[in-house]
């Protein structure tokens, strides 16, 4: 189990929201995770003290419902005890002092596809493949004494930004900069140690390159958590030269100082591929 560092510890507004959050969704003894910037804020920053430069006011959790009505329940009680507001354009945002709470539902509302399509009109789809993966991989996270919250994984995390990209890339690129700051930061993340021992071949394979063996380490963790139908989805993605194209271009802004800047972000793209096919 990890725990909030002292010299890093989670704002008040954010540390409320988790504890309105966990106390309804315990009530009503259903399964969920931290999802999102929100996770990749507390695994990095306030846990590793890596200083990511993107900040979040956004929570997303995902949680396992039976059906819709399970989904609606959860919204409801969120309002009722927790004061949360429901956005009235978006059927799974709601805010709390202006805070935003999206709750994404997996399991019981799926189609055979792992895509779950948006009441009340159904025309909104949104693929949810690798949330029962990313949950069963879910690493625990102290936030403080009697608040033990399930965190995405960093590798979990990676596999759900490139679903979410391939999703909404072409009008959001939040997404690809999570990922190029998952693939340089991973090394960083408690890692180093594994580099050097048990995970030596990785420096070899890039002569000794911490970032890049850090992001074809990062890679073979995604492997070990996601199922054989994710992790094509993500190789498809990784292997299509158009869209592999745009993502990278979409990771640039992370690296803007860098003169050869797009080299650079196929290289760490390379190595996570490399290591997610096993290698």
């Amino acid at each position: 189990m990890y725990s909030i560092r002292s010299d890093r510890p989670l704002g008040a507004d954010a540390l409320a929201l988790l504890q309105a959050v966990d106390h309804v969704l315990k009530t009503l003894e259903l399964l969920y995770f931290i999802v999102g910037a929100m996770a990749r804020d507390i695994l990095l920053t306030h846990v590793f003290g890596l200083d990511t430069r993107l900040a979040t006011r956004d929570l997303d959790i995902g949680v396992a419902v039976r059906d819709w009505s399970e989904f609606e329940l959860v919204a409801a009680k969120l309002s009722e005890d927790a004061n949360f507001v429901q956005d009235p354009k978006m059927v799974h945002r709601l805010r709390k002092d202006n805070y935003p709470l999206d709750i994404i539902p997996y399991d019981g509302v799926e189609t055979p596809e792992h895509t779950i399509a948006w009441p009340p009109d159904r025309e909104v789809v949104m693929n949810v493949a690798g949330f029962q993966d990313a949950f069963e991989a879910a690493v625990v996270v102290q936030v403080e004494a009697g608040l033990d919250i399930r965190v995405v994984s960093l590798p979990g995390l990676a596999v759900l930004k490139f679903l979410a990209w391939s999703d909404r890339g072409t009008v959001d690129s939040r997404d690809a900069r999570d990922l190029a700051t998952l693939l340089r930061s991973y090394v960083d993340a408690g890692n180093n140690d594994r580099l050097y021992e048990a995970e030596f071949d990785a420096m070899e394979a890039v002569d000794f390159n911490l970032e890049l063996a850090g992001a074809r380490l990062l890679g073979r963790d995604a492997r070990l958590v996601a199922s054989e139908d994710v992790r094509a989805q993500v190789l498809d993605l990784l292997r299509d030269s158009i869209r592999r194209t745009r993502l990278a271009t979409d990771m640039t802004t992370v690296w803007s100082n860098l003169e050869d800047v797009t080299s650079v972000v196929e290289k760490f793209l390379e190595q996570f591929q490399e290591g997610l096919q096993g290698h």
